[in-house]
């Protein structure tokens, strides 16, 4: 009888892949890896985690934490640190590799004490923990709680009556009439239990701006247009925006920024959205709805995805490598772009495409319709990647391409399109904006908060019959 370790071969790097979904939904079998592991020999893990209530319900306290499915992930690395040897893998070069939620994930592996040392580099596509929006606080969380119990008619207090309760519900039942009540998403569990540590002690850019991370080489990086389609409106994908809409969805955006743990008021908060609409207002103006949309993707881009990556790389660079990159490349195969609009750069999702060798994953039937220019730059991209897990250089072999590592005075991203793959210009990444979001615009809402705050107190001054309150106290509710 044969077994793993007759046909062992030491030495192979280990990709374990978290899957995407938004933490609500997806599956460890979403993507096939087939062409990953045969062509650029590499031991792929791909991780299933609970999601949803079931992963992120939290009673913030010792009962129920919350972060589950963040810890069954540590539970898988943990696995593999002492198993992976066993099927070939080095398992002292792991390389956590996510997409989506799974690249927030990985974000939050690098600061998290639960996942020190069971890995040796990260893979971050689409996503990370710098957003405000990405973690849940106990501030938000305790209004779910309190709608989710009351959805079952369980009594909200003492929390160990509350999970008994809620696990005598039907799963189903608890997914689809709990499951939309909240943002089901990792939370900042500090001072939660007493009995365990926490997973995320607090915002993931406070541990990484006090240098309380996991300094691994981390290859980073998203697409061109990753929420272009949110603005599709009509079936022909042609309508544009006009500039009321422009305004509307750019200051709810800011709003929802600037109060995102409900904790401050902002009665007035008109200078930070006038400090905005000045850096993205277009110049000479323009009525165009083309033009308009363009500058909405643009700074939803720009903020969300390219002004955090930047920030981590900032942050990570100071002490690895780190290599950047931002994907432009549309495929050339039409099966793939059927029904996709024409403006449309690349869509959220479009990348994995060559980074899983889908060209040559299709059915049968469906091999002859992919362009053979999509298969040869799938095999560069995949080559690529698993030359970052071999070794930590993504042009080290096979690859004629000039990808330099970031640094904070030559901050390079490789840009990915259909011409060539080159490094960054001003003329292709606005620096400048990446600057705005991580730089001047934090300085803008402290400085608001600081103001507003101050606005919220009893201020008293001398006089004639004593201490007087002055007349400019607010409420905040």
């Amino acid at each position: 009888m044969f077994t793993c370790r007759d046909f062992k071969v030491e030495g192979y790097p280990v990709l374990v892949f978290f899957h995407g979904g938004d933490f609500l939904r997806g599956s460890a079998n979403s993507l096939n890896p087939f062409q990953l592991v045969l062509k650029q020999r590499v031991i792929f893990v791909s991780v299933a985690y609970r999601l949803n209530i079931f992963g992120f319900f939290s009673t913030l306290d010792t009962e129920a934490p919350g972060n589950f499915g963040l810890l069954d992930q540590v539970a898988a690395l943990n696995w593999v640190k002492n198993n992976i040897e066993s099927f070939g893998g080095d398992p002292d070069n792991v390389c956590i590799f996510g997409h989506d939620a799974g690249a927030i994930s990985v974000t939050l592996h690098l600061i998290s004490s639960y996942s020190s040392g069971l890995f040796a580099k990260a893979i971050a596509m689409s996503g990370n923990g710098l957003s405000p929006e990405t973690v849940n606080t106990a501030r938000k969380e305790v209004v779910i709680v309190d709608k989710v119990a009351a959805s079952f008619s369980c009594f909200r207090k003492p929390t160990t009556q509350l999970l008994d309760c809620l696990r005598r519900v039907p799963d189903q039942a608890l997914l689809d009439i709990a499951g939309p009540l909240g943002d089901w998403k990792p939370i900042i569990d500090g001072g939660f239990s007493n009995i365990t540590s926490p997973f995320l002690p607090d915002f993931p850019s406070k541990l990484f701006n006090d240098d309380i991370f996991s300094p691994v080489p981390l290859l980073a990086g998203y697409t061109s247009m990753e929420d272009g389609l949110l603005l599709e409106k009509d079936d022909n994908g042609d309508s544009g925006i006009s500039q009321r809409e422009f305004d509307a969805m750019r200051e709810e955006i800011i709003l929802a920024d600037i109060t995102v743990d409900n904790s401050s008021c902002f009665t007035n908060q008109h200078h930070i959205q006038d400090a905005v609409e000045f850096f993205y207002k277009p110049i000479p103006p323009t009525t165009n709805e083309t033009v308009l949309r363009k500058l909405f993707v643009d700074f939803y881009t720009d903020k969300v995805h390219g002004a955090t990556t930047y920030q981590l790389a900032k942050y990570i660079s100071a002490h690895v490598p780190v290599y950047l990159y931002r994907f432009d490349l549309k495929p050339f195969s039409d099966i793939v772009n059927e029904g996709l609009p024409e403006w449309i750069g690349v869509p959220h999702n479009y990348d994995l495409i060559f980074t899983f060798g889908m060209p040559f994953l299709a059915a049968p039937e469906d091999l002859s319709k992919w362009d053979i220019r999509d298969k040869s730059i799938s095999e560069i991209i995949m080559r690529m990647w698993s030359n970052f897990a071999w070794y930590t250089n993504p042009t080290n072999s096979g690859v004629i391409i000039d990808w330099q590592p970031f640094e904070i005075e030559k901050p390079g991203y490789l840009i990915i399109d259909r011409q060539n793959f080159t490094m960054s210009t001003p003329a292709t990444v606005n620096y400048k904006a990446f600057e705005f979001w991580t730089n001047f615009y934090p300085k803008v809402v402290e400085i608001d908060e600081r103001n507003e705050s101050t606005k919220n107190l009893d201020i008293y001054g001398p006089g004639s019959t004593g201490l007087i309150p002055q007349p400019h106290r607010k409420q905040c509710v």
